[in-house]
């Protein structure tokens, strides 16, 4: 397998690919050897590509059955499609041998059933072997990079680039090991250099532009993307970044062009339809958006953060546009059916949630879900934040009654509470909120009734005060 990104944009390989497409034209099945097989393969994964990725593992199964290289294209599909303990049970039929694309590969699967010591430990055991070449030491630094040992890995790396300072593998790497550490500026710094060298290297302008993604100079992003689509227009992660980009530069008309091209191509995904509707939104057409969103929660599967935001942005809608009943009726299925992972709650930038993966989070948003381990209750706790701070105080209700449950301190979710009754024609409702808000030095009740905090403070008074305050 060649490791080198480069490498799918030379004319060897694009020999390969233009073979291998005109059987696909023409309905028959190519001689490939293995070697190309697998570089095909290499290349539909890289292009998230997954059908033609299933169609080339078939020729080999075909071309070469039962080969050692027939089953490791195999496993490496498996873990594309997240199905790890699959590749863990297929990589036990191997043959293990000593060698180090075997050994790599035993590391890709511990790195996807998350057991990243022993995946690290392999890494370092090939980086330690002298006799590695430019591939396996390549990939064994990557594996470290995805364990999260971005300082090891960086350190290795320049290691060996003061013995090979032309190395264009290890300057691929080091690049990858500043925008990991957040060393922006030297990782375009590399990148620009590259791209003096090979300016029509579309890898180089996917990584600079997703660069200037993650730190939100949308606009140089976008730059960088549709470089990349004018020197190869089949890449659909440069589409589909190019569509962020749009949306996020509040051009909206032009980013659900774009969604709505990808939404065509692969209409059972949500993520294009999930944009096409926030476009709408933006653009004052709330009842297509809510239209778009209702017709989401029919395609997304249940228990997903994809079901989750659909239906509490519908029900956003339905609050703002007068439907306060059927909103609430909307957010508690929501709450009721949540995912297990609902770490996009805490993503709150706008009113409404938008559907975030691993390519459009930012820098931002990497450090706000890594701060800390977030449990579901605190990441309900923030949904109930999000909808009082956008003034929906029924849909907040319900999320923090909900919620309520899973505290053993309440005293904030108490003030909250309060408030809300408040605000909503329940004024005579709210003394026991308030007391056991009181009870637990809540300051959050102060901040919200905008009074100075008076931990002495008994429950008739502070109702008196808020009473007298208007």
């Amino acid at each position: 397998m060649n490791y080198d990104k480069g490498y799918f944009d030379s004319p060897e390989f694009r020999e390969t690919l233009k073979r291998y497409e005109q059987a696909v034209r023409l309905n028959t099945t190519p001689y490939l050897g293995v070697d190309e097989l697998i570089d095909l393969f290499s290349y539909f994964i890289s292009i998230d590509k997954g059908e033609d990725a299933e169609d080339i593992l078939s020729i080999a199964k075909r071309l070469h059955p039962g080969t050692p290289e027939s089953i490791k294209i195999e496993i490496r599909l498996l873990l594309y499609r997240g199905e790890a303990q699959a590749a863990k049970q297929l990589f036990s039929s191997l043959k293990y041998t000593e060698e180090s694309e075997t050994k790599l590969l035993k590391a890709e699967i511990l790195l996807s059933l998350k057991e990243y010591k022993q995946a690290r430990d392999i890494a370092i055991e090939l980086l330690s072997n002298a006799e590695n070449d430019g591939n396996n030491t390549y990939e064994a630094l990557e594996i470290l990079l995805d364990c999260g040992f971005s300082h090891e890995a960086l350190f290795i790396c320049e290691k060996l680039l003061h013995a090979s300072p032309k190395q264009k593998s290890l300057i691929e790497v080091k690049a990858e090991c500043l925008i990991e550490l957040q060393r922006t500026d030297e990782a375009i710094a590399i990148y620009n250099k590259l791209l003096d060298e090979e300016p029509y290297n579309t890898f180089y302008w996917e990584q600079l532009g997703h660069i200037y993604y993650m730190v939100k100079r949308y606009g140089k992003a976008l730059e960088c993307f549709e470089y990349e689509i004018t020197i190869n227009d089949e890449i659909e992660y440069a589409k589909m970044m190019q569509a962020y980009c749009y949306y996020n530069l509040r051009d909206y008309k032009r980013a659900r062009e774009v969604f709505g091209a990808i939404s065509e191509k692969y209409p059972d995904s949500t993520m294009p339809l999930f944009y096409i509707a926030l476009s709408f939104y933006h653009e004052g057409k709330k009842n297509i958006a809510r239209t778009i969103f209702s017709d989401i929660t029919t395609i997304a599967q249940e228990g997903t953060i994809e079901m989750m935001l659909a239906r509490i942005n519908k029900a956003i809608i339905q609050d703002e546009t007068g439907e306060t009943p059927r909103a609430d009726e909307a957010m508690a299925m929501a709450i009721l059916m949540h995912p297990d992972n609902m770490k996009q709650l805490i993503l709150r930038d706008r009113n409404l949630y938008e559907l975030r993966d691993k390519e459009n989070l930012t820098f931002d948003d990497m450090n706000l879900l890594e701060a800390k381990e977030w449990s579901p209750s605190e990441e309900l706790y923030q949904l109930g934040e999000h909808l009082i701070k956008n003034k929906h105080l029924i849909l907040a209700k319900r999320v923090f009654r909900y919620t309520r449950e899973f505290y053993s301190d309440t005293s904030d979710i108490d003030a909250y509470i309060a408030y809300i009754l408040w605000n909503t024609g329940e004024k005579d409702k709210i003394e026991a909120a308030v007391e056991n808000a009181l009870e637990g030095k809540s300051c959050i009740l102060f901040e919200l009734f905008d009074i100075p905090y008076n931990s002495n403070i008994m429950t008739k008074e502070f109702i008196r005060l808020i009473t007298e305050k208007g």
